[in-house]
């Protein structure tokens, strides 16, 4: 059995320049073509901590979720997701400690959203790339705000994207062939994000219009690890 696992940080560069160590992440490539992200983000004035984990289908078909959240030093709960077939099972976990569940439709093409930033490149994976023109995009988000600092069933948000063709991008994390999208979000923003490689990797995003405009987040470190097992 062999599998590949990508550990790296991005950071936050706002448009003052101030820097921040944003988010942690490892992507795990199974060996059954499913792919397993997770992430430790904090919000760079130390009020908000997210700790997501996330499984997709080999074709990037959501398979299930987990999202905790802490915010101003305290839990703030726990959210389960999976689908099964056309389906959304939400159960969210409050501090309150009772059980919330919903039910919602999955439709193809729709994007579970927990607010890491690596997730953005991974929003991106339904789109044609074969052209240049916007698509839309369908995602099911844990909070209303952007930056996810609530927790519960969330709702259905719509916005759209468009390829913008390949460059090559070079950062402290090294230099990579990258696939450009443009981001028409639901949160009033423009995105400009970059991916890389078969495993849709985070390379950069750039905020181009919007709240906190000029902001880069970066992929600083990424370190690689192939396993065979057994050795």
């Amino acid at each position: 059995m062999s599998f590949e696992t990508y550990i790296g940080r991005i950071d936050l560069t706002e448009p003052d320049g101030t820097k921040f160590d944003y988010e942690r992440f490892i992507l795990t490539a199974n060996p059954d073509g499913t792919r397993t992200l997770r992430t430790l983000t904090h919000s760079p004035n130390g009020d908000l901590l997210r700790d997501t984990n996330q499984l997709v289908a080999a074709n990037w078909r959501p398979i299930e979720a987990m999202g905790r959240l802490f915010y101003k030093n305290q839990a703030q709960g726990t959210v389960l997701r999976r689908i099964m077939g056309d389906k959304l099972h939400s159960y969210v976990w409050p501090q309150s400690g009772t059980v919330e569940f919903a039910e919602f439709d999955a439709p193809p093409n729709m994007n579970i959203g927990f607010h890491p930033i690596f997730h953005d490149a991974w929003k991106m994976s339904f789109l044609d790339t074969s052209h240049h023109e916007f698509q839309p995009i369908l995602g099911h988000t844990v909070s209303n705000s952007w930056n996810g600092s609530s927790l519960g069933h969330g709702q259905k948000v719509t916005g759209s994207a468009k390829f913008a063709g390949t460059e090559r991008i070079t950062g402290p994390a090294g230099t990579f062939e990258c696939e450009k999208f443009i981001w028409n979000t639901s949160f009033d923003k423009i995105l400009h994000v970059w991916r890389t490689g078969p495993h849709h990797m985070f390379v950069r995003l750039l905020v181009a219009e919007g709240d906190k405009e000029g902001s880069v987040y970066d992929l600083v470190a990424l370190e690689t690890q192939k396993m065979v097992w057994p050795t």
